[in-house]
């Protein structure tokens, strides 16, 4: 009885829908590189990451680690978007790194806007699934490597793979000052295709699931066998 009352929770457990969709809110101050990332957690879809950049600091800029499961899916903006009540940060520029540190694509302006879009979709993007990088910062506030700039600064408009000086190296700093008030402020980042990114042991296959349940039907049929009583 108590083999089949497990087996009922782990078929349960595996097959439960997701999580539904969940904003995240900054805690405290997000880093800017991916030792200091900022890790959401929570389970399921991530669609919104809101925070600062102080308007007391030309020098801030914030990092999140995020899952991407389906590349072709994956978009982050800040068009549109109005973060927490008071200052806004209107003129941001979006970044996604991946795993090994290393730029993906990343923006200064939408073409009519100072805010920011990664479009879903785009060569230029994520083409694996894996954890991801994404940060953001004020205009002028760009990323580096022990190579220089990882993507280039102009044309504002223009999306960018890594193909700046130091595009081929991982992320190891930032340059540049936000020193324009529209670089600072609160933001808000919608995101699609965007999940949050788990520390812990992850959740098995439903293959797997599949196979460690007739595991224990087989126990199961064999422990009710040898029971007194039983059917050879």
């Amino acid at each position: 009885m108590r083999i089949a009352k497990v087996l009922a929770l782990i078929l349960a457990t595996g097959f439960a829908p997701g999580a539904g969709a969940i904003p995240w809110m900054e805690v405290g101050d997000a880093g800017d590189l991916p030792a200091t990332a900022q890790v959401p957690t929570g389970s399921g879809a991530l669609t919104s990451i809101s925070g600062s950049i102080p308007s007391t600091s030309a020098t801030d800029a914030d990092m999140y680690r995020l899952h991407i499961s389906a590349p072709s899916t994956f978009s982050a903006t800040t068009v549109g978007t109005i973060g927490a009540s008071g200052l806004q940060l209107q003129n941001s520029q979006l970044f996604l790194f991946n795993a090994a540190r290393l730029g993906v694509y990343g923006r200064d302006d939408d073409p009519g806007t100072f805010r920011t879009t990664l479009p879903a979709g785009n060569l230029l993007g994520p083409q694996l699934p894996g954890d991801y990088f994404l940060a953001i910062s004020g205009f002028a506030r760009d990323p580096v490597s022990p190579g220089g700039l990882i993507f280039p600064s102009s044309p504002n408009a223009t999306l960018f793979g890594p193909t700046g000086p130091g595009g081929t190296q991982a992320i190891s700093g930032w340059t540049g000052l936000e020193a324009a008030l529209a670089s600072r402020g609160n933001y808000r980042i919608d995101l699609t295709g965007a999940e949050f990114a788990s520390l812990a042991t992850p959740i098995p296959e439903p293959g797997t699931l599949l196979l460690l349940a007739a595991g224990l039907f087989a126990i199961l049929a064999l422990r009710r066998r040898n029971q007194p009583g039983g059917h050879p």
